[in-house]
């Protein structure tokens, strides 16, 4: 039987959910998921029976695209630093040094990277991902606004209220009192 194993580095693929959804895909079509992870698969098939453009087409089809650009690669890789960052219950360190003790390079370079794949800062992309990380916690009602506005590394929670302010449009308590979630999938931001 001839099988062949490639890895396919995807762009988008930055939560659980979208693990799950090709771990689905492909067992259906007979494709050996080898490891996958965010913004990676590795699958095992015969491509006598699946062919690349199938297994290509389930991933486009999935709202994610296939990179093989290296500096396409490193910016995805950076942005599901940023959201491990945001998620992470240890903010201690300044995202800056969180990125480059991930990844071993200059923080200015993959800074300039960053913003011109994505048109956002590393600083605006990490503030919308703290918006919604504090629509997650707002709605999971565990905690109140000071213990979110700390949990998320600000000072106090009048540093939270303004920035979700100026992104959102309205304050945390109007967000809180909304009947309706206006939370964003983090591979959409």
């Amino acid at each position: 039987m001839d099988v062949i194993t490639k890895e396919f580095n995807v762009k988008g693929m930055l939560c659980s959910r979208c693990l799950k959804v090709l771990s689905i895909e492909f067992k259906e079509i007979d494709v050996k998921i080898i490891d996958i992870s965010l913004g990676k698969i590795v699958l095992r098939y015969n491509p006598k029976k699946v062919s690349n453009s199938k297994i290509e087409e389930i991933i486009k089809n999935n709202e994610f695209e296939i990179i093989g650009n290296s500096e396409d690669i490193l910016a995805e890789e950076v942005k599901r630093i940023i959201i491990e960052y945001v998620w992470s219950s240890d903010l201690q360190l300044k995202l800056s040094e969180y990125i480059t003790k991930r990844i071993d390079l200059n923080y200015d370079s993959l800074s300039k990277l960053f913003s011109k794949t994505f048109n956002k800062t590393i600083r605006q992309y990490s503030i919308l991902l703290k918006v919604e990380r504090a629509k997650e916690l707002i709605e999971n009602d565990e905690l109140n606004f000071s213990d979110i506005a700390y949990k998320l590394g600000y000072q106090n929670s009048s540093a939270l209220s303004r920035q979700f302010k100026n992104v959102t449009g309205i304050n945390l308590s109007e967000y809180k009192n909304h009947e309706k979630s206006k939370r964003i999938p983090i591979d959409k931001i």
